[in-house]
């Protein structure tokens, strides 16, 4: 979703103010969990630790996240929804300035935690304080626009974040996100009003939601698909180095093209769900995903320097981001189709799901990375195309289901009917 994107859903009247802020906040936060990659070979150089090293700060921060949110989504879900994101974005300003005087790798590490604890709980909060202060009618609109934020992160402040780190220095860059999170924290503090909470689901709410038919697979599936993601997308700055010769400032063309092909497959993933079965949709994705990736190994093999491998690299990327990033919306709609009425609980647990697959994705990639270009790639493949066989079993899985669900009622209504007879 892209700027114009995120005003033509904002609501209106004085509830606008509030949920534009609430976005700006997600968009901080989604620019400081994706921009690191962008800078991770100046992070690691600077704290005297190797790239796969340094990466172990993406791997945390994912890991961190989707084991916090819904344990602070409980923890605090009985407090006023206005100071919980005052006080998640406070630690977010903390958390980063800490993280741009780091003076070694402990005291990063320890910035990156407080960073993901913060982010955890501000997610869940905004989502809930946006539905709150609009009319029933707009919610949708808020929500869209406070999630917009964190899509419009990877196609605007990634860039602007790995620009700020080449032009100056990778600490500049947590220096603009920790000002930027403060513009949202008074924003908010003045603009929004208090919102009382109006209860959330227990975690045994949420493990029942988890368990529920299907809902299972169609996690895996989302956890498997950004584990195949961040193999590489973690390390993208040192694979376009290593096979393609791009780095420095020109690193950034290659995030901002991801980015805004982000946000276009965003938008068509929209499109293309309220028209086609949205497990039609994830699959068609998941299996054209593979033979791009099979690329990215053709490149990892062939790379160098010039034209060439450039002009593959941008490609790769390209296919990447247009194909992949339709993936999410359409297997959130089929957790809505497969929740039910427990649709609100089941959509939470998304978010876990997708940054646990980022973790496993980046410690994965920074596994094979010591081995060089070649492994990483082909770790991504090969992760791809599992992917593509548990999504293929979870949709195979529903199907059987749902023709089964007819027979067992027609066979117990003619035991109903034996039975009266």
């Amino acid at each position: 979703m892209g700027v114009r994107g995120i005003a033509a859903t904002l609501p209106s009247g004085a509830a606008r103010r509030p949920v534009l802020l609430m976005a700006l906040g997600s968009f901080t936060l989604g620019t400081d969990a994706f921009v690191i990659s962008g800078v991770l070979p100046s992070v690691g150089k600077d704290l005297g630790v190797g790239v796969a090293t340094a990466g172990l700060l993406i791997t945390v921060f994912a890991a961190v996240y989707a084991l916090a949110a819904p344990v602070l989504a409980v923890g605090t879900g009985s407090l006023d929804r206005r100071r919980v994101l005052v006080g998640s974005l406070g630690g977010f300003v903390a958390a980063n300035l800490m993280a741009a005087l780091a003076p070694d790798y402990t005291v990063m590490m320890i910035a990156r935690v407080l960073a993901a604890f913060s982010a955890a709980l501000y997610m869940p909060a905004a989502s809930a304080s946006a539905a709150a202060i609009v009319e029933p009618a707009e919610r949708g609109r808020a929500l869209t626009a406070v999630l917009g934020g964190l899509t419009l992160a990877s196609a605007l402040g990634v860039p602007i974040g790995t620009t700020i780190g080449s032009l100056a220095d990778w600490r500049a860059t947590f220096v603009f996100v920790a000002a930027l999170s403060l513009v949202a924290l008074a924003g908010i503090a003045r603009a929004l009003p208090a919102v009382p909470s109006a209860g959330v689901a227990s975690l045994r709410d949420r493990a029942k939601a988890a368990a529920l038919p299907g809902i299972p697979g169609i996690l895996l599936g989302s956890v498997l698909t950004f584990c195949a993601m961040f193999v590489l997308y973690a390390y993208l700055a040192w694979f376009a180095q290593h096979t393609a010769g791009i780095q420095g400032g020109a690193v950034t063309w290659v995030y901002l093209v991801y980015g805004v092909c982000g946000v276009v497959s965003n938008q068509a993933a929209g499109w293309l769900i309220d028209r086609y079965p949205p497990q039609r949709v994830a699959m068609a994705a998941t299996a054209l995903l593979v033979p791009v990736l099979g690329l990215a190994v053709v490149l990892a093999r062939t790379g160098g320097t010039g034209l060439v491998p450039a002009a593959l690299l941008y490609l790769v990327v390209v296919l990447w981001s247009l194909i992949g990033w339709t993936v999410n919306p359409a297997q959130q709609k089929r957790l809505i189709n497969a929740g039910g009425q427990h649709a609100p609980v089941v959509l939470s647990l998304s978010g876990s799901a997708v940054y646990s697959g980022q973790a496993l994705g980046s410690l994965v990639g920074g596994l094979m990375l010591v081995h060089g270009a070649t492994p990483l790639a082909v770790a991504a493949l090969a992760l791809q195309v599992l992917t593509l066989a548990v999504m293929a079993l979870s949709v195979r899985s529903r199907r059987a289901g749902a023709a089964a669900a007819p027979e067992s009622a027609q066979h117990d209504s003619v035991r109903a009917g034996g039975s009266r007879s």
